[in-house]
């Protein structure tokens, strides 16, 4: 019987369970068991977080053409650690008819009780990990309890540093703390009380824009970042009115308030969305708050106050069709809409493109003029209405495209010829072994020569892996194209029946740019298969 070897190990290392070790204990298991040829594929340095590794799609492709009876591993978690990944690959061996060994674990999908097993073990390694990732969770919480700081980026204002204790047992123990950056946190005591005097972060950020006063970026204070500064709890004198404030929150606060500030943890999830403040793990931290409970308490009212009243943000049709795409020529920034005064003819709202870097900086850093939204998208329309209407020159500037791809495909070596090299190579592989078989003295003469042989191989399984995944990706942009073509093609049609969201999804699929200038009058659009130009 034949058998596949698979192995594979996270780092390339020379330790413990290196590939080799693995390969060879799958081979001792697999001859004591009635398999007599084994084939072996390999992937050392590859995560076993998901299946896309070269050596094991080789594997599963030979599986396909049934050139094995088995597969025979080390270690479960050696094949995946993913209980989805894993299930599917047994359904498709099953349906193959080969079998999945695992010599650690000793279980064998040959017998139904060898499956169940298997599929127990592999639910009880994601049950594992999952506990692991909720003793973090657990342990960060405990740790939060002394007022440590945890990690990350430290709040503007403060750095980490170390302090050192003496534990129960009298050992010498390090945690951080946040330290005070003098001159920035005097810059986050002029916010507060500069947000408590003009009464809100536009006036805010206009002052600062007006004094100059950026961030240790040298970019402009922008209104998330001040408003992210004027509600962290990090900066108060924490006392039992703050703990009140954050528990109508939702926040509960660990520790005993003194005057320290406040840490904040588990804000946002692995995307970086904000998590909501009940999520929040507050604890009264080591470090002196800088801020008074008064003064921090009254930010946070007339905050919660200008929430309210703010206008939401704007959605649907009232978006702009090129809110995503249009660029101003001057400064580069992004222009997005804005509602203008009612027209007195028609008592119409008119609404504008303006730059965000203009309004941003009050002026200062962009004078560009402001353009009528419906004046710009009428003008714009026409002409990729224009450009996509002319088919002869778009279908052949598509298919010449198209071609070099094609081209791209068919310049690189031949899989076929690969294939052809790397069986050459491996019969002459088990053509030195076998001779070290019969004659094991002559092993130190062939070893290298092996060895030599066995670098190749893995070389160009590499290349033929390489030359597979981008013909792939090829035939996937192809496809890609015809259904792009296709929407070109009848692009007007496809707008003018579409709804505002539909058309906003059109033009960001065929608009590559769009360039203002206010000056010039000039409008430039880059289609991703064209450019123009318009005079408004």
């Amino acid at each position: 019987m034949k058998a596949a070897i698979y192995s594979r190990k996270s780092k390339f290392t020379g330790k413990g369970e290196s590939v080799e070790n693995q390969i060879e204990l799958c081979k001792t298991y697999g001859a004591s068991n009635g398999y007599t040829d084994f084939s072996i594929y390999e992937d050392e340095g590859f995560s076993g977080g998901n299946i896309n590794r070269p050596m094991f799609r080789s594997m599963m492709k030979d599986a396909k053409l049934k050139k094995f009876d088995a597969i025979i591993c080390y270690r479960l978690d050696r094949i995946s650690r993913n209980v989805s990944d894993f299930s599917t690959l047994i359904d498709k061996l099953k349906d193959l008819s080969i079998d999945f060994i695992s010599i650690r674990e000793q279980f064998d999908t040959s017998s139904p009780m060898g499956t169940a097993m298997m599929f127990i073990s592999s639910v009880f390694a994601q049950l594992e990990r999952e506990t692991i990732a909720e003793r973090i969770k657990d342990n960060m919480y405990e740790l939060a309890k002394t007022g440590r700081w945890l990690g990350g980026t430290p709040p503007f204002g403060f750095c980490s540093e170390p302090i050192y204790y003496l534990d129960n047992n009298s050992k010498q123990k390090k945690m951080m703390t946040l330290s005070p950056i003098a001159e920035e946190i005097d810059l986050v005591k002029y916010f507060y009380s500069q947000y408590l005097s003009l009464g809100s972060l536009g006036q805010l950020q206009k002052h600062l824009v007006q004094e100059n006063i950026k961030t240790k970026r040298n970019a402009r204070w922008d209104i998330k970042a001040l408003n992210i500064v004027l509600r962290n709890p990090a900066y108060v004198n924490s006392s039992e009115l703050v703990v009140s404030y954050l528990a109508t929150k939702g926040a509960t606060v660990l520790g005993v308030p003194n005057g320290n500030g406040i840490n904040s943890y588990n804000k946002k999830n692995s995307k970086g969305v904000a998590k909501d403040v009940n999520e929040w793990i507050l604890s009264v931290a080591k470090h002196d708050g800088i801020i008074s409970d008064t003064e921090w308490l009254n930010v946070q009212r007339l905050l919660d106050k200008n929430k309210i009243l703010a206008p939401r943000l704007v959605t649907g049709s009232d978006c702009g069709l090129f809110n995503s795409v249009l660029r101003c020529s001057k400064c580069g920034g992004r222009m997005i809409s804005k509602q203008g005064h009612a027209s007195v003819k028609t008592g119409e709202t008119i609404r504008y493109y303006v730059c965000s870097t203009k309004t941003n900086t009050y002026g200062r850093d962009c004078d560009c003029k402001n353009i009528r939204l419906d004046k710009l998208e009428n003008e714009v329309m026409k002409e990729i209405f224009e450009v996509t209407s002319d088919h002869g020159d778009l279908i052949n500037a598509i298919n010449k495209y198209k071609q070099d791809l094609e081209n791209e495909t068919s310049s690189k070596v031949d899989i076929k010829t690969l294939s052809t090299q790397i069986s050459t190579k491996e019969l002459q592989v088990k053509n030195l072994v076998d001779k070290i078989g019969i004659n094991p003295n002559i092993y130190d003469v062939l070893a290298t020569r092996i060895e030599e042989l066995n670098n190749e191989i893995k070389s160009l399984q590499f290349k033929k892996f390489e030359i597979e995944n981008s013909q792939s990706n090829i035939k996937e942009a192809l496809k890609k194209i015809d259904t792009y073509t296709a929407m070109l093609l009848n692009f007007e049609d496809l707008f003018k029946n579409a709804d505002y969201q539909m058309k906003r999804l059109l033009v960001n699929s065929l608009v590559n740019k769009i360039s203002y200038d206010s000056k010039t009058k000039l409008t430039e659009i880059k289609l991703f298969c064209a450019k123009k130009k318009v005079v408004l």
